[in-house]
């Protein structure tokens, strides 16, 4: 259908609002590998070795968890070099947040100057976060990485889903430099935040994960959700900002969230002075990261 005649939705009404992204999305499922990783995490009988044997299988996700692992977040002197003490080093949770946050790659079914952008943020975003959790101790820097590796995937979604309309809408947002999520309500009636959401909840995403994905761009969090979801958002949040800042990816004048900034115990100076230590982790990360 014609995404710019979509009809639109009451937000409050999430019943309508998913009907609708049903019939404008294509609503992928999670890639194999991902389900694959998943299921023998959750299951109680399963082994370590299966688990491995798995892992190995995928070189790219294999690179990932090591990567990951002999990190600074974990500071280690000598390095991890197994699949098996990668994941008895991470731990089951975080590599669950891991394997949903590779599987973001997999969804990419075309690589132009849109995907590239998207990718650049994202991996800024993730590097980010990161280091805004290390810095304020405010939640696990690895958990804080995967959220913002995976916090536009409503943006990939929607790019793969109508390409050639949704080009003209990343361009009408960067030329006049209003956020994406209003370019995107013009156009659609709902936003990657709410198609994102959608599908977090579909792959059955960890709560904070969703939360990341659905809220970061909004002041007010939803009441009822727990104080270490909203943290998570929050970091995800002002880390989004921080690289349109930058310009990494994507540009544009970004204001903080005052409720974000406060909650995490920042100021805005304090903030822009992690730009250069952000520039310089993620020109090293991107070195590594599948063109």
């Amino acid at each position: 259908m014609d995404a710019a005649h979509a009809a639109k939705p009451s937000i409050s009404s999430r019943e309508l609002l998913e009907s609708i992204i049903l019939t404008t999305v294509d609503v992928p499922s999670l890639p194999p590998m991902a389900r694959k990783v998943l299921q023998i995490i959750s299951n109680d009988r399963s082994s370590m070795t299966e688990l491995q044997e798995l892992i190995y299988k995928d070189h790219s996700f294999a690179t990932r968890v090591l990567r990951i692992a002999n990190s600074s977040f974990y500071g280690r002197r000598q390095s991890v070099d197994t699949i098996a003490d990668a994941v008895l080093l991470i731990g089951f949770k975080t590599l669950k947040s891991l394997v949903l946050g590779a599987s973001m790659r997999d969804l990419h079914r075309r690589f132009g100057p849109v995907e590239q952008s998207l990718w650049q943020h994202s991996l800024c975003v993730s590097i980010t976060a990161s280091l805004i959790a290390r810095e304020t101790a405010a939640a696990p820097p690895e958990e804080a990485l995967v959220a913002g590796l995976v916090h536009d995937v409503g943006k990939t979604i929607l790019n793969n889903s109508v390409a050639d309309y949704y080009v003209r809408i990343v361009e009408r947002a960067a030329q006049s430099g209003i956020p994406s999520v209003d370019a995107e309500r013009e156009a659609f009636g709902f936003s990657h935040c709410d198609v994102g959401g959608y599908i977090a909840r579909k792959w059955l995403f960890p709560a904070d994960l969703v939360c990341a994905i659905e809220h970061h761009h909004a002041e007010t969090l939803p009441p009822g959700d727990k104080t270490e979801l909203h943290t998570i958002c929050r970091i995800v949040s002002t880390a989004d900002s921080l690289c349109l800042r930058l310009g990494i990816g994507m540009r544009r004048d970004a204001a903080f969230s005052a409720a974000g900034l406060d909650e995490l115990g920042l100021t805005e100076e304090r903030l822009l002075s992690l730009g250069e230590a952000v520039r310089s982790a993620y020109a090293e990360q991107a070195m590594h990261s599948p063109e």
